[in-house]
């Protein structure tokens, strides 16, 4: 996915080879391999061979390929031997799991050419503020950028990101157990983790589906073929049996002792019964796949929670951490602190630490979903309970017997790591919400919510680029009000362009027809007045996305995620609970494609077993609702007598990226009473509105 390290990785082999020609003229052949995580795509196996790097060995799963039976001899290395050998290599990766509800195959690509030409530029503006990323939202090596969109809708390369998405959720299916939905019952031993009920929203999410059903009617075919093979050997094996030796009764009886007992083993337990239900993940009953492309305003906009403030401000890396620097979480006292900036600014250099952000703090996971307007109390309360704890057991009028003074020495350990947490989340907290305080930043959200309601600020981009906004920063601004607004004016749009090449370089026009290719800028040829309906329109006004009267202290709605504004993306799972009903105006104005996937803007299929393609799915009758099919698990695990402690589970997969602010949003709706499931997300990435638009830059 990632060009630039294609080609330098292909430098770096021509000039290995180029020294070693002289060094060692005659050395034998030199192996050098290329590595590519999660696979290999044709697109770089043909850019290599472009750039004089031959496929001599083709490895992919395991399975060894020789494309050629000699070395292939370099075009630099002349006749004086020193050829090379070079080994292709494709290394699949799963889901890693960022947290217990975030799943994530982190399809992040490298930053580009014009991300590195605007470091400089952009770093000279942040050398004032605390942290040197807080300004521009990251610099080289700070973040990732998002690669899965980048790949489909500029490179034109689609397929690939399809085959990745759907063979990770056959994975997936793999590892459910018992996720025999509506749709995956009678089947037999196959339809054991197979999840029942599949939705997807988006051409790109019904090519993934299409993808992934086709897979499954591969393995069964190939299952049904090793079977038909296996039963002819055992069959020749029989006939030799009888032809000659002797016939050993004892032989079948340890076979069949075998036999049962793998069954055994293979064999989940029932859930009816048992003592370890509790501990045990409830089963995945139904699967959304969300393309990016039907909600490409979210990423735009600024989130107003804490984990989702960290990612715009700090940057969240890959894997989930944050990189500060270490005087801001550890400061020092005043004297060593202003010696040490005076060090750092003569030196330019100030060491920086990596705090990972995760579920393995517990007080971030309180914590990550709060409102900016509350996390800072919530912090507070939390080192007044914990100073109250610590002085109730050292107060020395109140006396301890051994007893209670063992039992304190062994939470010693645990008190200092959520002391060590809380100093660590205070001084974040200050730093994310010094920005959020901010005259610019909330310059920036009043512009963002204006443009929500459909209203032109054209004058505000204009101002905003001649006081030298930070290219992506405007650029997110940019994309919005052509989102909201059903385009930019021609007028604007020639205008804005000019500014743009003015103020941040030529480079800057490559950027913007990358965006207009992937959908987010459009220009608008038209002479109608500017209130006139638009794509985006009618989807606020169906799907509620403005709520106004959200309180972020006590939300009782999603979208207080900002203040005010629901992701269109959690808006369309809590439509799917009621089976999309009144929502055909809005269905219409979903993305569709000619391509892959029946070319389809949604779908709502049954999978059941044995397999069975899309199109054949497509041809049964329309079950019901998600709502009701929650409903109907609830009553059957009640009539079983089963634990009702647990929601079954909804799979949310965004093909494209997952932001943030809907991780917030879905986790809210998920831990809601009156919703129907629990919600485990999954993601080709973790996105945000800069990281989106760099990776079309790339």
């Amino acid at each position: 996915f990632d060009i630039p390290s294609i080609a330098s990785a292909a430098l770096h082999r021509n000039r290995m080879l180029s020294m070693s020609r002289y060094q060692q003229p005659q050395s034998s052949s030199r192996l050098f391999r290329f590595v590519f995580l999660p696979r290999m795509t044709e697109m770089e196996r043909f850019m290599l061979k472009e750039l004089g790097v031959q496929d001599d060995i083709i490895v992919e799963s395991g399975n060894v390929l020789t494309a050629s039976s000699s070395p292939s001899s370099s075009a630099i290395s002349g006749g004086g031997g020193g050829g090379a050998l070079n080994s292709l290599e494709s290394v699949p990766i799963d889901l890693i799991p960022l947290d217990d509800d975030v799943l994530s195959l982190e399809l992040s690509g490298g930053g580009g050419g014009i991300e590195r030409l605007m470091d400089e530029s952009t770093n000279n503006r942040s050398n004032s503020s605390n942290n040197s990323e807080s300004d521009k939202g990251g610099g080289i090596g700070s973040a990732s950028t998002a690669a899965s969109l980048r790949h489909s809708e500029v490179e034109g390369c689609e397929a690939d990101v399809v085959d990745v998405v759907a063979r990770s959720l056959l994975k997936l299916q793999l590892l459910n157990q018992g996720g025999d939905g509506e749709g995956g019952r009678g089947g037999g031993e196959s339809d054991v983790g197979v999840i029942g009920r599949v939705l997807g929203l988006g051409s790109l999410a019904t090519a993934v589906i299409d993808r992934m059903m086709y897979l499954r009617l591969e393995e069964e075919r190939m299952d049904a073929q090793a079977e038909e093979e296996e039963g002819d050997e055992y069959e020749y094996d029989d006939e030799e049996e009888d032809g000659g030796g002797e016939y050993n009764n004892e032989d079948d009886e340890n076979l069949e002792n075998a036999a049962v007992g793998v069954e055994a083993v293979a064999t989940p337990p029932s859930t009816g019964g048992g003592t370890d239900n509790g501990n045990r993940q409830p089963p995945i009953q139904a699967l959304l796949v969300i393309d990016r492309k039907i909600d490409l305003v979210t990423p735009m906009l600024t989130p107003l929670t804490y984990e989702g403030l960290i990612d715009d401000v700090l940057q969240i890396q890959v894997g989930g951490c944050v990189s500060v620097k270490k005087s801001i979480v550890q400061p020092d006292d005043q004297n060593e602190q202003q010696n040490q900036r005076g060090m750092a600014h003569d030196n330019n250099k100030d060491p920086k630490v990596l705090l990972p952000l995760n579920d393995s703090d517990p007080l971030y996971t309180e914590v990550r979903d709060k409102h900016v307007e509350v996390f800072g109390s919530f912090l507070q309360n939390q080192a007044k309970a914990l100073k109250e704890s610590h002085s109730q057991f050292t107060n020395r009028e109140t006396a301890r017997d051994l007893s209670e003074i063992h039992q304190f020495v062994k939470q010693i350990p645990v008190f200092t790591r959520n002391l060590r947490s809380l100093k660590n989340h205070i001084h974040i907290a200050e730093l994310v919400k010094s920005a959020a305080e901010a005259t610019s930043f909330r310059q920036r959200w009043q512009t963002e919510r204006s443009m929500l309601e459909s209203e032109s600020q054209y004058d505000m981009l204009e101002d905003l680029i001649a006081s030298g906004e930070p290219p992506y920063r405007w650029l997110r601004l940019f994309c919005l009000q052509s989102l909201t607004s059903n385009g930019i004016k021609a007028t604007w749009y020639e205008f804005l362009r000019k500014e743009v090449v003015q103020t941040y370089g030529f480079e800057f026009l490559m950027v913007l027809n990358d965006l207009e290719k992937a959908g987010f800028l459009r220009k608008r040829e038209t002479f109608f007045m500017d209130s006139m309906a638009t794509s985006y329109s009618t989807l606020r006004k169906s799907l509620n996305l403005i709520n106004a009267e959200v309180d972020p202290s006590n939300p009782d709605d999603p979208s207080y995620v900002s203040s005010g504004y629901a992701p269109i993306t959690v808006r369309w799972v809590q439509a799917a609970m009621r089976g999309f009903l009144g929502l055909d105006e809005a269905l219409k104005e979903l993305p569709t494609s000619g391509g892959s996937g029946s070319g389809r803007r949604w779908i709502d299929i049954e999978q059941k077993s044995p397999p069975e393609s899309l199109v054949e799915a497509l041809k049964q009758d329309k079950a019901t609702s998600l709502g009701v099919l929650a409903k109907k698990l609830s009553e059957s695990t009640v009539q079983t007598g089963e634990q009702q402690d647990t929601k079954p589970v909804l799979l949310v997969y965004y093909v494209g990226g997952i932001t943030y602010m809907e991780v917030a949003a879905l986790r809210f709706l998920s831990k809601r009473p009156s919703f129907p499931y629990t919600i485990i997300c999954c993601t080709t990435e973790i996105v945000n509105g800069e990281t989106l638009l760099r990776s079309l830059s790339c």
